[in-house]
């Protein structure tokens, strides 16, 4: 099915569109001036409590109505976010349709926006999916785990957003807007607890200093006790250890003049998540003489189908040990009425330890450790402002120097395939440092051909250069570097030794262990999006958009025989087409909201194979020429009469492989072509419905409660061969769909300042896996979280 059917089956919507225009009252379409607070012509709703308000966003880095915006955008309000349970990134699926998050193989976060997104196992590989808070950039996904402390409201932008946010958006981009420093003295506090003896504070003092100086301060910790069990030996895991603050400061000498500077940081010292085993098969079945593995995994218990059971090696500490910091400061100056000059600069800093079991059982038998460091500095320097009444415009530039130290120790790894010749090894270690430097310009110009008709138009030129040092290490004992001397003197013919400790990542033209593997990848890329859309009076709006988005190529860190493992991959691009409406009708007690697009994605990144002399088959990075995504979205927010407000979405997604990576081989070994195979970690269908019902107890409190279900279909954890049967083995690999419930009810004042609120989320204790894996000799899964339960006390003042 091409992409016209896709395109058809918004035309429904658009005659909606036209249809009640009628509805519409006759004004002038008006714009916000550059980086104004509160777009011009927005609709007064407050004489009525069964009208829908206004959302305010940023998406083009201006506010407007989201109703203006001709794009498909997902925003929720601070309140929206509490409602849902939302405390990270991680957790946007339960508000966002079309936004998928698993955790990767050595413990990285990974976002998927429409079926686009990049699983590899590299701290410091670009996402597809940016993450931004006051439009600072986070640019790698592990920086975001805090990101969520004390906002207004968070904005997920879908499909390429390559021209205002910069490389890396080919999925999309997430943007968190915090709470601001308010003008008068407020604070409040939100204490909750839970199952599993959960205990979240969360606190924030607001307020001036001076007549020109406001500051805001919060500060968040979340701690749970141990929700997994071990269902071998009893043993328990699962401790949560998270503390977060940020700080903002406002200035502002004159009316022209207005400087942000923010301090955030924040600590995890939270137990990773255990996996649950579910098969022990050696790599290479058919081998007659194999390791002995000294452990009885063949035999091994398979995990029941309960959220909270695992396995893990007993006596030894899975306690991550991340921290991040990150100060921001941004300028505002009004050059005249009409142009505005803006700057935001930022430097980052991350560090992690995360520990893995990589077996699922209870023996020693493969074991993880990633240590790192980011250090990110950005820049961004921009004009925005207009001509007469129909022309806007913005020109800039960034800068970004970003350098990514990582380590991934692989101790011990005793599985069947970890031998060369006679000689056995348990451990080594995989190192990757890239420096990367980011330059690009962009512009963007808006157009009112008519009152009504406005067309769009925005580029970005990048250049990046992406240095690379890394390689394989011996873990110290010196087993691994007497196996590959060994090799290295079969393939040489001479007599080869390498130091305990040293590189063993071998040359592949002279099969000599070489002391440190290096490389560049230099790129340039021009992203752009056009659009057109048209507004049928303040009520209805139709669009259509085409856009280019680029994510940048990338290194590996992988356990590499040959130098040629780590060669990286080139970029990726997305060409998307995209038609959509937004309608409010009932004088504003319904908004509707449709999108049908088809992404053109070309040289789709992914974790592979490469074919090394003269080892076979071996891990590496490599591109898929050629892919699409076909869709549909749908969304609604509703108030059908005083009190109750209803919204929700749903995403239709179909991925295909349209032509095959070099030696393409599945999960299991197995060769063989992937064309027609769905993406893997992109449901067909995601649904999303909130509703809420507020009502008054007395003339000074009042009571509500709500209910949220989230649904998706099935998908898999990785791409098979073939296009038809899902082998057995790889039915280990499938990741059924679900349906989870939440539900919430409670008490509040009328004025909002004190609330009681009982919760309950996933309470039909449902069973689902988020991640499903085969690392060596081991196929294990995550399982979401089981049913959780408590109450939560707010309290406002000054509000």
């Amino acid at each position: 099915m091409d992409a016209r059917h896709y395109f058809g089956a918004v035309i429904p919507i658009v005659t909606l569109c036209c249809a009640t225009s009628s509805y519409a009252q006759t004004a002038d379409v008006q714009h916000s001036q550059p980086g104004s607070d509160t777009p011009k012509g927005e609709t007064d709703v407050s004489g009525s409590a069964a009208s829908l308000a206004d959302i305010v966003v940023t998406a083009q880095k201006r506010s407007e109505r989201l109703s203006d915006v001709p794009m498909s955008i997902t925003a929720s309000s601070a309140e929206q976010l509490k409602d849902a349970g939302v405390t990270s990134t991680d957790d946007l699926g339960k508000l966002v349709p079309g936004f998928t998050f698993l955790q990767g193989n050595y413990g990285l976060p990974v976002y998927f926006i429409r079926g686009i997104g990049f699983s590899d196992t590299t701290l410091g590989v670009s996402p597809a999916v940016t993450v931004y808070v006051d439009q600072t950039p986070l640019p790698f996904s592990p920086m975001s785990r805090g990101a969520t402390l004390d906002l207004e409201r968070v904005e997920v932008l879908k499909g390429p957003q390559g021209t205002l946010f910069g490389q890396n958006s080919t999925g999309g981009a997430i943007n968190y807007i915090a709470a601001k420093p308010t003008d008068h003295l407020a604070a409040g506090f939100d204490l909750s607890v839970g199952r599993f003896d959960q205990v979240d504070v969360e606190g924030f003092i607001s307020g001036p200093l001076t007549d020109t100086l406001k500051v805001r301060v919060a500060v968040r910790r979340e701690y749970r006790g141990d929700w997994q069990y071990n269902y071998v030996n009893g043993d328990t895991i699962g401790k949560k250890n998270f503390l977060n603050g940020r700080a903002i400061i406002d200035w502002e000498p004159s009316g022209a003049v207005k400087l942000s500077f923010s301090a955030t940081g924040w600590r995890d010292k939270s137990d990773v998540q255990q996996e649950q085993f579910q098969l022990f098969r050696p790599q290479n079945p058919e081998d007659p003489n194999p390791r002995p593995v000294p452990f009885p995994i063949s035999t091994y218990p398979k995990a029941p189908d309960n959220a909270r059971a695992a396995s893990w090696d007993p006596g030894i500490s899975f306690a991550k040990n991340d921290s991040f910091y990150q100060f921001a400061l941004r300028g505002d100056v009004d050059l005249s009425d009409r142009v505005k000059l803006t700057n935001i600069a930022s430097y980052a800093y991350f560090k992690t330890h995360i520990p893995l079991d990589l077996d699922g059982t209870i023996y020693p038998a493969a074991r993880n450790s990633t240590d790192g460091t980011i250090k990110s500095f950005s820049e961004e320097l921009r004009l925005a402002g207009s001509l007469g009444s129909r022309l806007r415009w913005m020109i800039g530039g960034n800068y970004q120097k970003d350098r990514v130290d990582e380590s991934i120790e692989l101790s011990p790894q005793i599985a069947t395939e970890v031998k060369i010749g006679p000689f056995f090894y348990d451990d080594f270690v995989a190192t990757n440092s890239q420096n990367i430097g980011t330059k690009s310009g962009f512009g963007s110009l808006d157009f009112d051909l008519t009152d009504r008709l406005t067309l769009q138009g925005s580029l970005r030129y990048s250049d990046q250069d992406r240095k690379f040092r890394g390689c394989t290490r011996d873990g110290g004992a010196g087993d691994l570097a007497a196996a590959v001397s060994f090799l290295s003197s079969l393939i040489t013919g001479q007599t080869q030794t390498i130091a305990p400790g040293a590189c063993v990542t071998l040359s592949d033209q002279t099969g000599l262990a070489v002391p440190i593997v290096t490389g560049e990848l230099n790129e340039t890329n021009l992203s752009w999006r056009g659009s057109a859309n048209y507004k049928f009076g303040d009520h209805a709006l139709v669009y259509a958009n085409i856009t280019k988005g680029y994510k940048s190529g990338s290194f590996p860190t992988l356990p590499a025989a040959a130098v040629s493992q780590l060669a990286p991959v080139k970029q990726e691009s997305v060409l998307a087409y995209e038609v959509g409406s937004k309608v409010d009708v009932f004088d504003r007690k319904l908004e509707l909201t449709a999108a049908a697009f088809y992404y053109d994605y070309r040289d789709k990144q992914l974790v592979g194979t490469r074919a090394v002399f003269p080892f076979g088959f071996l891990p590496g990075l490599v591109s898929i020429p050629k892919s699409k995504v076909e869709g549909l979205e749908l969304g609604f927010r509703a108030a059908p009469f005083r009190g109750l407000t209803i919204d929700g979405g749903g995403t239709y997604l179909k991925t295909r492989v349209l032509s095959d990576p070099v030696n393409p081989t599945g999960p299991f070994g197995s060769q063989g072509s992937f064309i027609g195979n769905n993406f893997p970690f992109t449901p067909k269908w995601q649904g999303i419905v909130n509703a809420n019902y507020r009502f008054a107890l007395s003339s000074r409190i009042d009571a509500f409660f709500g209910a949220s279900a989230t649904s998706r279909s099935k998908t898999t954890a990785a791409l098979f061969n073939g296009d038809a049967t899902i082998a057995p083995l790889e039915q280990l690999l499938v990741i059924n769909g679900y349906t989870l419930l939440d539900l919430r009810a409670g008490v509040e004042t009328a004025d909002g300042s004190l609330r009681f609120e009982l919760w309950g989320r996933n309470v039909t204790n449902k069973y689902y896996a988020t991640n499903a894996n085969r690392i060596s000799d081991y196929v294990y899964r995550f399982a979401g979280m089981p049913a959780t339960y408590g109450a939560t006390l707010r309290y406002r003042f000054g509000q």
